[in-house]
C-alpha cells in the first residue's frame, strides 16, 4: 500500500471481482459458486440490476440476464473458438458444439463452468461484470460501507489514498492501563508491570512477523501537576514513574526493530494531549492515537506532521471527514459485544456460533476499503482482533455489569483436544487477518497473559478462554497464519467455512472400538477372527471364535434449528451470505430433502 502526497477526491469508484483471490487458477477450487456469489448478489436490490449502457431501457435480474451479457463482459463465445478448458473437472482440449453459448441467468454461469462450456478465465470475466453491474445498480454506495461486500471476494477500485507499509501490531495490554482479562483479574502494580514484558518478548514478536506494538497509556500520565497541591504532587510522582516505564518499554521495542503507537486512554484534555504529542515526537514514535477527534487541535499544537489515529466505530465512518494527510482511523471491530455475538447454551450452539463468526469475518474488508475510497483516509483495525467468540473471560469479574450469563460458558473443556475447534479457530484467525490487511493494518488484542507459562508444551494448548486473546498463545497453538508469506492467508476467504458444525468431532458412522486381544496373533478385520503365524495349542474343548459386537451407525438426530435466516442476518449484519450458508448446512443434514447441487437462485431477504 502507498499513501498519496495529499488528500484527494475519490474519482471513479467501482466494485470488481478481486482477481488476486478468484482467478483462472483458483476458481476451480471453489466449492460452490452459487453460495459464494449469487446468494449475496441476488439478494441486493431485490435481485434486479441495470446496465451502464445508455439506452438499454431494460431491468435485468439474476433469473434473466441480457442475451449479450458475454459480449458486454468482453467475451466472444461463438462456436468458432477452439480453446483449452481450464476447468478442473474437464481439462481436455475440446471444441464447442453450440453455435453460441447463452448465459441466460446466474445459474448458467456456474452450470456452464461445471459442464466445461465456460473456461475458468471466461467464468471469472462474467462474474466480474456481474459484480460491477450489481454495484452500479445499488443506491447510495457512497454512504454504505458494505455496498461492495461479496464475502471477501470483491474489492473497491479507486485512486490510491494510502501506501504506508501494513501495520502488523500487538497491543501491550495490562502494562499501564488495567486489563483484568490479561492480568488475572487485578491491575498490575508498577513493580509487576516493569517485569511483565521482557526483551525476549519483543524479539519473539519480530520473529513472528510483527513490526509494531500498540501501548495504551492513561492520559493522566501527561497531565501537569498543580503547584502546591500535595495530592497532585503525589500523582505527578507516580505519573513520572509510569512515564519512565513507558520510555523503557518503547526503547526495548525499538531495539528489537518494532515501531510504537501510543494510545491515549481517558477523557479529552487539551494540555495533556499536547504534552503527549510532544512526548511522541521526542521518543520518535510511529503514531499517537487520540481519545477522540476533539483532541486533534491540541495534538497538532505540538507537531503538524505527527501521525494521528482517531478512534471510530463503523457507524461513524460515513460521516468522517479527514482533516489532513497525517490523520488516520483506528477502528473497533469487536465481535463479542452483542447477544448475537456471544449467546449459546449447548455444544452445537457453541460450534454454530464459531461458524457464524468465521462466515462474517471475511466481510470486514469492505468498510476498510470504503474508508479509503470514499472518506479518503486509511483505517487500521486497532481493537477487536482475537479468537474469542464469547465473553467468558469476564465470568468472574467483580463488576456484575461486565458479564451476563446466557449459558455460553462452562463447556470450554470440550474444545481443548478437539480437532474441529482447532480447524475452525485457525480458519477464523486467517479470515480476520486477510480481511484486516486490506486496510492500513491491525493490532492483535494482547501478546501474552500475566503469569502465563513460557513452556512450549503449555503454550501449545489452549485450555482457558483468556488465551484466545493472547497472540503468543494463539501462534504457539498453530492457529495463526504465517506472516512471512508474500500475502498472508491470501485464499482464506476463497470458500465459506466448512459447514460441519452439526457434527463437530463426531462422524456419521461411529469408528469401531479396539479389536479383541489375540495374544501372539492379530485380528483379521475381514474375517472378524484372530489369525496366527503359529496356531495356538488346542485345548480340551475347541476354543470358540471371539465374538465382537460391532456398533451400528446411529442416525443423526437434529434438534429444532436455533435460528432463522432473518434473525441470524439481522443479529450479525452479515448480509445474505451467512443466512444461506447456515440454511445450506441445515438442509444438508436435517432438511426434508438434501440438495446435492445448486439448482435455483437463492431468494434471500436482506
Amino acid at each position: 500500500m502507498t499513501v498519496s502526497s495529499k488528500t484527494s477526491a475519490p474519482g471513479a469508484v467501482t466494485c470488481v471481482l478481486d482477481q488476486t483471490v478468484v482467478n483462472d487458477k483458483t476458481i476451480g477450487d471453489m466449492a460452490d459458486l452459487g453460495l459464494s456469489f449469487f446468494a449475496t448478489l441476488c439478494g441486493r436490490n431485490r435481485g434486479a440490476f441495470v446496465l451502464d449502457t445508455p439506452g438499454d431501457a431494460h431491468t435485468w435480474g439474476c433469473t434473466a440476464f441480457p442475451d449479450n451479457i458475454a459480449t458486454l463482459a468482453g467475451l466472444d463465445l461463438s462456436s468458432s473458438r477452439d480453446k483449452k478448458n481450464t476447468n478442473r473437472s474437464n481439462t481436455t482440449h475440446h471444441e464447442k458444439k453450440a453455435s453460441v453459448i447463452h448465459i441466460k441467468d446466474a445459474n448458467a454461469i456456474s452450470q456452464g463452468f461445471a459442464a466445461g462450456n465456460l473456461t475458468a478465465a471466461e467464468t471469472v470475466t462474467v462474474l466480474d461484470y456481474f459484480i460491477k453491474m450489481v454495484y452500479h445498480s445499488s443506491p447510495n454506495v457512497d454512504q454504505d460501507p458494505y455496498a461492495c461486500e461479496v464475502g471477501g471476494l470483491a474489492t473497491l477500485q479507486c485512486d490510491p489514498v494510502n501506501t504506508l507499509p501494513t501495520i502488523r501490531s500487538v497491543t501491550l495490554a495490562g502494562l499501564l492501563v488495567p486489563a483484568p482479562t490479561i492480568t488475572r483479574g487485578k491491575p498490575l502494580t508498577l513493580k509487576q508491570a516493569t517485569k511483565f514484558y521482557e526483551p525476549e518478548d519483543f524479539d519473539d514478536m519480530v520473529k513472528l512477523g510483527l513490526n509494531t506494538v500498540q501501548i495504551p497509556v492513561p492520559l493522566d500520565v501527561f497531565s501537569a501537576a498543580l503547584v502546591g497541591d500535595v495530592t497532585a504532587k503525589k500523582d505527578s510522582s507516580h505519573a513520572d514513574e509510569q512515564k519512565a516505564l513507558l520510555s523503557q518499554t518503547i526503547r526495548a521495542a525499538a531495539k528489537a526493530g518494532l515501531e510504537t503507537i501510543l494510545v491515549l486512554v481517558g477523557k479529552d484534555n487539551d494540555d495533556a494531549v499536547t504534552a503527549a504529542a510532544h512526548f511522541a515526537v521526542e521518543e520518535n514514535l510511529y503514531a499517537l492515537t487520540l481519545p477522540s477527534l476533539q483532541s486533534l487541535r491540541a495534538a497538532r499544537a505540538a507537531e503538524t506532521s505527527l501521525k494521528l489515529f482517531i478512534p471510530l466505530d463503523q457507524g461513524q465512518l460515513k460521516y468522517f471527514t479527514v482533516p489532513d494527510e497525517n490523520v488516520f482511523v483506528a477502528l473497533d471491530f469487536g465481535h463479542t459485544t452483542t447477544v448475537a455475538d456471544i449467546a449459546s447454551s449447548t455444544s452445537m450452539d457453541d460450534r454454530s456460533k464459531l461458524f457464524y463468526h468465521e462466515a462474517t469475518s471475511c466481510i470486514a474488508r469492505s468498510p476498510l476499503e470504503y474508508t479509503a475510497c470514499f472518506r479518503r483516509v486509511p483505517a487500521m483495525v486497532a481493537y477487536g482482533f482475537d479468537l474469542a467468540i464469547d465473553n467468558c473471560v469476564l465470568q468472574n469479574s467483580t463488576d456484575s455489569n461486565d458479564f451476563v450469563d446466557y449459558g455460553q460458558c462452562g463447556r470450554f473443556d470440550e474444545t481443548v483436544d478437539s480437532a474441529w475447534w482447532h480447524r475452525h479457530r485457525a480458519s477464523f484467525a486467517a479470515r480476520q487477518l486477510v480481511s484486516y490487511e486490506h486496510g492500513l493494518g491491525w493490532s492483535f488484542a494482547a501478546w501474552k497473559l500475566y503469569g502465563g507459562s513460557n513452556d512450549k508444551d503449555d503454550l501449545e494448548v489452549i485450555d482457558r478462554p483468556a488465551q484466545l486473546l493472547a497472540l503468543k498463545n494463539v501462534a504457539a497453538a498453530g492457529l495463526f497464519p504465517s506472516l512471512h508469506d508474500k500475502v498472508p492467508a491470501q485464499l482464506a476467504c476463497l470458500n465459506p467455512p466448512v459447514n460441519d458444525f452439526l457434527l463437530g468431532d463426531a462422524t456419521l458412522s461411529p469408528t469401531p472400538g479396539p479389536p479383541p486381544d489375540c495374544g501372539n496373533g492379530w485380528w483379521n478385520y475381514d474375517l472378524k477372527a484372530c489369525e496366527y503365524w503359529i496356531a495356538p495349542a488346542p485345548t480340551a474343548q475347541p476354543t470358540p471364535l471371539p465374538t465382537t459386537h460391532w456398533p451400528t451407525a446411529a442416525p443423526v438426530v437434529c434438534p429444532d434449528p436455533p435460528f432463522t435466516y432473518g434473525s441470524l442476518v439481522m443479529a450479525g449484519g452479515a448480509g445474505a451470505l451467512v443466512a444461506v450458508l447456515v440454511g445450506f448446512v441445515w438442509n444438508k443434514f436435517c432438511g426434508s430433502r438434501r440438495r446435492e447441487g445448486y439448482s435455483e437462485v437463492p431468494s434471500t431477504t436482506v
